[in-house]
């Protein structure tokens, strides 16, 4: 869970435990820690990670976002993540680009 702290990811991570199913919160508190900023936290944070919600910080429609999301899908998928799933604006160009980065790495 890439951005579990925040606003709907924590609804998700919620939902997802009462459900039973074992979460990783990824975030700059979580452990590990996961920050967008630096890439090398992103490889620790997805071991044994089956599939990942991902909410991209500040925004997904932000300028660098579809590439720093590119990459982490191509990271995330390298280590056997099978499936994406992204928070995404509906309709912004910029979130377009994000959403089809991690709509080819699927499985």
């Amino acid at each position: 869970m890439i951005g579990g702290t925040g606003k709907t990811g924590r609804r998700v991570v919620e939902r997802l435990t009462t459900l039973g199913v074992r979460t990783r919160n990824g975030s700059r508190a979580g452990e590990p820690p996961f920050d967008w900023q630096e890439r090398r936290t992103w490889g620790p944070a997805l071991p044994d990670v089956e599939s990942a919600y991902v909410s991209y910080h500040p925004d997904v429609a932000a300028p660098d976002a579809a590439d720093t999301i590119d990459a982490f899908a191509t990271m995330a998928v390298e280590c056997g993540v099978r499936r994406l799933v992204l928070l995404s604006g509906r309709g912004e160009a910029e979130a377009q680009r994000a959403e089809q980065a991690v709509a080819v790495r699927r499985h």
